[in-house]
């Protein structure tokens, strides 16, 4: 409502907000220095950095107040020229203070958190340090730069300095914002893991978590403070380098409702971080506002029986032990309960007392007479899913226990497979792509993320197991997705790739542990229908995502502000894979240890030591030879989906002939062709074993890709026919050689899936620039031998799988052997 109204109300919405946000977040410094100073007679870290935060968004909002009263979010027309220096000093004050006050409040929140961590919960404390590290050197980095910004230094608020070369500030606040709502995300997320496994009444326990949650406003706050940056800088025309001479008299009114939501998001910031620390001075100056729920009449029965120092001493343990029965899992732990309640409290190490103490201070209050203990469980139910049992392992699952992770899984990769699309769908009409170079070197990049992703992937897997791996790939994805939004704003095709490559790393993890997980998960005669089936899920979504983006939403990118609806849809995916991180986290993945897979090869009857000539193991030339051909098979298919076009193009110009499925529409088909092949080839695994499909697959794809290359086609209809037929066997080929591979691997099983999934995706992003110097040296058809060369030296590995005897009983071991 500010931007439409007359000059003068935007000035003063901007003094009147800034003013009422930096006098709330001033009462509640206050009330948090009093009840930790002289209610509680503490002092920590974490309030010296909220009181330097305070001091920066003291002289933050003053900077910005002076401005409204030099001129501030009025035109030019409407400013007196003697008021222009000290306006634009205040202007270049209050931005580069943003940068500090935000990272001394977040660093006030994560020592908060950290104090309330400990020694006993490491997930917290581990990552309250990760963030912190991005905290401090993020706003380190922003800091210097947002100082330094223009060369001179003095040319950032001074009109009279000659040829000065600047950083855009749009540039500089557009780049720090992933930082800004990842770590805000980040600050949200972390502690509701820890406060939702309290032991603490239903209504307590849910004012505390609603306490902390209030930090996700700050979220929004920054998004707010992101479009009218963008607003900006859209309507300044601000030039692709972002470099040139930014600071005018037309920027303070074009920007100051972006430096008004910027100086509300540091003081809303520290109102958010005053909040969950306010307790004891609320419970101190109202007592009945507050109080501690008393504890239930079992509890109290418990105590008392706890507590009895007389009579029979075997009843009172039987009662006891009846109590103890009556309660829930997460209630009970493996902690013994004392024979006296008095003991219970003076037996504790200090350091438990010190928690007690710190929890105290912070609103955490336990329920009288049951001990503290370390939560590793969650008594919560989401569908079928009980998450207070943990799962079996997972190679000894049969039946609908299997289904029911399967599914699990196979959801999260519909989710990914439909980022994924969007992902590809949006890159490929970046008005920032020139050319076809450009636009490989943005697929190249994802796929490039994707075969480097595997090395982290294989080594949390292994270490952490399923639920770490999936979580780390969410937040690696959500990270590479919020990297996008000052990307496309700035139109840097470089920032595109860097984006691309982020996000790519993280769906490369999310895809080697869904096929380690499917491969794993369930009856190993099962494996490839699982896998190939989850792909197709993943392929579906893909496709999905393609057709909303191509057909409902009409994305087309033609400026920078049509791009907007496109980065907000990238913050919403950003959010939502944050919370799928947070609902992997409760549940109870199962997991395989490395005797887990070497046990199960033992009953397929598998011999590990088999060689072939005595020298090259079995299992590890069949993996070597997989890998390559993956490698094979994945580059000739990208190389056929990204120079289609141009056969297209030569076809239909020597024959005179038009497209029956336009070239778009044809690559929506394709995916969606895919999706159905893999489907397919996971019910025929039922009835055929996996190495002859394979074999039949790869022979008819080397036969038509050759004739492709090779024949004098009379309409271009017929090459469209070709294709379609071609995306029918080949769009199995990547996941079944990926599924047969990890056949047969024991306990290095996850390290096969890593290679697989890396020579995959490797391919992937190599072929395509081995196939452009060819394209536009010869003919395009001429060029297409370049896939059938690719194809035909992938085939080598069903053909290995088929002829060598110790390489077929490698892989057709699927129902275990009786002892």
């Amino acid at each position: 409502m500010f931007l439409d109204g007359h000059n003068e109300a935007r000035s003063r919405a901007v003094f009147v907000s800034v003013t009422a946000t930096f006098g709330l977040a001033s009462i509640l410094v206050a009330a948090r220095l009093v009840a930790r100073a002289i209610i509680l007679k503490q002092r920590g870290w974490d309030s010296y950095c909220i009181l330097l935060a305070w001091i920066f968004a003291f002289c933050m909002s003053f900077a910005v107040d002076f401005g409204t009263s030099k001129g501030l979010g009025l035109p030019d027309v409407d400013k007196a020229p003697t008021d222009n220096p000290m306006l634009l000093l205040a202007e270049y004050v209050a931005i580069l203070l943003y940068n500090p006050a935000l990272m001394a409040t977040k660093t006030s929140i994560l020592l908060l958190y950290l104090r309330l961590a400990q020694d006993q919960k490491k997930f917290l404390r581990i990552a309250s340090y990760v963030t912190l590290t991005v905290v401090i050197i993020g706003g380190i980095a922003l800091t210097f730069t947002t100082a330094f910004q223009c060369r001179p230094v003095r040319a950032a608020y001074d009109l009279t300095v000659a040829n000065p070369v600047c950083i855009s500030i749009e540039t500089i606040y557009l780049a720090s914002a992933p930082v800004n709502v990842a770590t805000d995300l980040a600050i949200f997320v972390l502690p509701i893991p820890i406060l939702t496994a309290l032991h603490l009444p239903r209504r307590q326990k849910s004012f505390l978590v609603l306490t902390f949650a209030i930090g996700a406003f700050v979220t929004v706050v920054d998004v707010v403070r992101i479009y009218f940056m963008q607003l900006a800088a859209t309507s300044l025309d601000i030039l692709p380098s972002g470099l040139g001479q930014i600071t005018s008299l037309e920027f303070s009114y074009n920007f100051s409702m972006a430096l008004m939501w910027s100086t509300i998001e540091v003081n809303v910031g520290i109102i958010c971080a005053c909040i969950p620390t306010l307790r004891p001075l609320i419970k101190w100056l109202a007592p009945g506002m507050i109080s501690d729920s008393a504890p239930s009449s079992g509890e109290r029965e418990l105590i008392m029986a706890s507590s009895s120092s007389h009579g029979d001493a075997s009843l009172d343990s039987r009662r006891r032990k009846k109590l103890l029965q009556q309660k829930s899992p997460i209630e009970v732990t493996a902690e013994t309960v004392t024979a006296d309640a008095h003991s219970i409290h003076s037996a504790q190490p200090a350091e438990d007392q010190e928690q007690q103490q710190i929890n105290a201070n912070h609103g955490i209050v336990q329920e009288p007479g049951r001990p503290r203990t370390q939560c590793t469980d969650h008594s919560v139910v989401f569908g079928f899913f009980h998450l207070d049992q943990q799962p079996k392992s997972m190679v000894n699952m049969q039946g609908s226990e299997a289904i029911k992770f399967w599914a699990l899984i196979a959801g999260l990769l519909f989710f990914f497979g439909f980022i994924f699309g969007m992902l590809m769908s949006v890159s490929s009409q970046l008005f920032t792509v020139l050319d076809k170079t450009q636009s490989i070197g943005i697929s190249s990049a994802i796929y490039g993320g994707a075969a480097a992703g595997p090395v982290l992937g294989q080594w949390t897997l292994r270490r952490v197991g399923f639920k770490t791996s999936f979580i780390t790939s969410l937040g690696i994805c959500c990270c590479g997705t919020l990297m996008f939004w000052p990307s496309g704003a700035l139109h840097s095709y470089p920032g595109f790739v860097v984006s691309s490559f982020v996000a790519g790393f993280g769906f490369g993890i999310l895809d080697l542990t869904g096929n380690a997980f499917f491969m794993l998960c369930g009856p190993p005669q099962y494996a490839e229908f699982r896998l190939l089936m989850g792909q197709s899920v993943e392929a579906v979504a893909g496709a999905l995502s393609a057709l909303l983006s191509t057909k409902v939403f009409s994305v087309v990118v033609i400026s920078s502000r049509s791009f907007i609806i496109i980065q907000w849809a990238y913050l919403i995916i950003a959010v939502l894979t944050v919370l799928l991180g947070l609902f992997c986290y409760y549940l109870p993945l199962p997991e395989a240890t490395d005797s887990d897979m070497q046990d199960q090869l033992h009953r397929l009857g598998i011999d590990p030591s088999k060689k072939h000539f005595d020298r090259f193991p079995v299992n590890f030339t069949s993996l070597t030879i997989a890998a390559f051909s993956a490698f094979c098979a994945a580059g000739g298919l990208v190389c056929l989906r990204t120079f289609t076009g141009k056969l297209f193009a030569a076809v239909s110009t020597k024959t005179h002939s038009s497209l029956p499925i336009s070239a778009s529409n044809f690559g929506l088909f394709l995916t969606a062709i895919y999706a159905f092949s893999q489907a397919l080839f996971a019910v025929l695994t039922l009835f055929v074993p996996p190495r002859i499909l394979l074999l039949l697959a790869s022979a008819g794809c080397v036969a038509l890709s050759a004739l492709l290359a090779a024949l004098d086609f009379p309409t271009v209809a017929g090459v469209e026919a070709v294709e379609l037929v071609f995306a029918v066997l080949g769009g199995s080929i990547p996941p079944l050689v990926i599924a047969i591979g990890i056949r047969g691997q024991g306990r290095r099983s996850k390290l096969a899936a890593c290679v697989m999934e890396t020579g995959t995706n490797l391919g992937a992003c190599i072929a395509p620039f081995v196939m452009l110097p060819v394209v536009r040296a010869h003919a395009v058809p001429y060029s297409f031998g370049v896939i059938v060369a690719l194809l035909a030296a992938g085939m080598g590995y069903p053909l290995y799988l088929n002829l060598i005897p110790a390489a077929r009983r490698l892989v057709d071991a699927r129902s275990y052997q009786l002892r």
